[in-house]
Formats: C-alpha cells, structure tokens, sequence
C-alpha cells in the first residue's frame, strides 16, 4: 500500500513516478494497439461476431487512452492526470478483453455437444460477466479514489479497492480455466457420442490449433492480471511499481500478445456459420437430452439377388454375410479436445 510515512506534505501523492517513463516505448504500445481497433472491427463485421469485436475493440480502446497517459508522463511524471489515464486505461482494458473471451467457452461446448454443458450458457454469462462489471466497477472506483486524493489513509483505500477489482478478475479467470478443464475430463471420460453436426469443425486442424492459442492467451492473461495484482498492492511508489521493464513486459506485451492470438485465430472465423447457431441466445432454449441410439432395422432378403423364390438354394447364398454397420465414434476423438 502507499507508504503514508515518506510523505512530508498534503502534495506527495502527486508524485506517482520517480522517473520519466520510455518515449519510445509508449509510443510503441500506443500506435500497435491503435492500429488492432479497425482491424477487430473489420472481423466483427466480415464474421458476424459484433459483440465480441466491439468488447476487444473498447478494451484496445482503453488501453490506447492508458498509454497516451504514460506518452504524457515522459515529460511530466508528476502530472496527476496522465497517471490517471495511464492507471485507468492499461488497468480496465484488459478487464474487458477477459469478457470477450468468456462469450467463446459456451460455443465450444456446444460445438462437441449440448450434452457436455454443466449449466445453461445464460447463467454461464451471467455469473462471468457479473465478474467482469464488479472488476470494473472497483477499478475505476479504486483507481480514482487511489489518485484523486491527497490524503495518505484515502490513498490506501483506493488502493485496496483497485487491488480487489483486479483479484476479481483473476479468480474470474482462473475460474474460467477450472471450467474449461472439467469440460475437457467430461469429453475424455463420458462414453457419449460427439454431436456430429458440427464434426467438421471439431475435427479440422484450424479448431484444434484455435483451442490451443486460446488457452495460451487465457494464461498470459491470468500472469498479466496476476501482475497488477501484485503491483498495485505493493502502492505506486513500489520498487516494482517504478520498473518499467517489468510493466512493459508483464502488462503491456501480454495484453498485446493475448490481443495478436485473437485476432490471428478469430473466433468468427473458425467456427463460421456455427457461431451465431451457437450464440447463448439460442442454446438456452434448448433442453438438454441425452443422444440416444438410432434404431437399425435388417434388409429384407426377398429383394436379394442370392433369395431363391422356389426354395433352391442359390450357389452364393452361403457367400452372403450380413455385418453390421460400424458403430458411431462410441470413444471420444482425444485429438478433438480442449
């Protein structure tokens, strides 16, 4: 927390770094992150994921707004309002990146079959995204406060708020990947049959390379989040609060890193039409039931060529086997998982 001790005056809360952060390296940051905004909504658009675009699109967005505060802090560490921009914007953009991912989970479950989800995807949404709105809200309450402030004890408190925003969003994420986990045991495990509607998706190499880029993005967002937690609970005025290696690399390349992979691996894009038939809208009005086997029903021999009408035996009726028609994927496809 901030260490009301140091400070001799009201006014040494101004002093948020102790050095004239990297011109380059902002400027890096801000002008990658800008150019990602067009490009994300220009794959909304051309795959029809609108929503999932326009949420990565507004946390690029923050994230553009954060660094042009840290650009500003070149010149002027001290300055009170470039920090707040700074702290606001590289703090809730990824927030909102995590939300965009939790619109995806629900589509690949359905994607192996609706017999594979533990709840509905509505209240699935539900419980994660009122995760991501609580983060938010401490964010940007802790942040101000934590700023705004001149007060050593108001600091403090802003600063406790602004940590458990960010600890939200990291049990939210670790829960995220706790689910996808059991998800992925209940495919290796249960005896079901895949839903073979969507068989050329979960079988193609593109799903199965999509599935392991999103999990490694979902894991430099948990060490990024796990980060800030960190840094923001050890106050402003840290030793590895003032590293800027350590921000660059731990916030600032992750979030830029998870942001590429997204992109590179749309979701849209690889699941195609399937993405809208698999939006938590429709799933929620179906009822779960289980897949149940097809009845076969034996040729009939009378229309055989080997059947002898006037109880002949034919020369090839003892070569005529009937075998039965091989049975459907009984074994999950383990290539095929999460």
């Amino acid at each position: 927390m901030a260490n009301s001790a140091d400070c001799t005056s009201s006014h040494c809360s101004q002093v948020f770094l102790t050095y004239g952060p990297s011109l380059a390296g902002g400027a890096i940051f801000l002008s990658l992150f800008a150019v990602l905004i067009p490009v994300t909504l220009a794959l909304g658009i051309r795959y029809k994921s609108s929503i999932f675009a326009t949420t990565i699109a507004t946390g690029l967005a923050l994230e553009v707004v954060g660094y042009i505060g840290r650009v500003l802090l070149h010149n002027s560490p001290t300055d009170r309002t470039s920090f707040i921009l700074f702290l606001l914007g590289t703090v809730m953009g990824p927030t909102l990146i995590s939300g965009a991912m939790f619109l995806v989970m629900p589509r690949i479950v359905a994607i192996y079959g609706e017999e594979y989800r533990s709840w509905r995807p509505v209240w699935y949404l539900f419980l994660f995204y009122a995760f991501t709105v609580v983060s938010l809200v401490l964010e940007l309450a802790g942040g101000i406060v934590s700023t705004i402030q001149d007060d050593p004890k108001q600091i403090d408190t802003g600063i406790r708020v602004l940590a458990v925003g960010l600890a939200i969003q990291l049990v939210s994420l670790v829960l995220f990947i706790g689910h996808a986990m059991l998800f992925a045991i209940a495919v290796r495990t249960r005896r079901h049959r895949l839903d073979t509607k969507f068989a050329s998706i979960y079988n193609s190499m593109s799903f199965k390379t999509f599935l392991s880029a999103f999990s490694f993005a979902t894991l430099l967002l948990v060490v990024r989040t796990a980060f800030r937690v960190v840094v923001i609970s050890e106050g402003y005025g840290s030793s590895i609060a003032q590293s800027e290696i350590l921000l660059l690399v731990f916030d600032g390349l992750m979030v830029l890193l998870t942001t590429l992979i997204l992109l590179a691996f749309f979701p849209g894009r690889i699941l195609g039409a399937s993405w809208s038939e698999t939006s938590a809208r429709r799933l929620s009005k179906t009822q779960l039931q289980p897949i149940r086997a097809t009845h076969y029903e034996l040729p009939s021999t009378q229309n055989s060529p080997t059947y002898n009408h006037m109880g002949i035996k034919s020369p090839m009726a003892h070569r005529s086997y009937y075998s039965a028609p091989p049975p459907r994927n009984e074994l999950v496809n383990s290539d095929a998982l999460w």
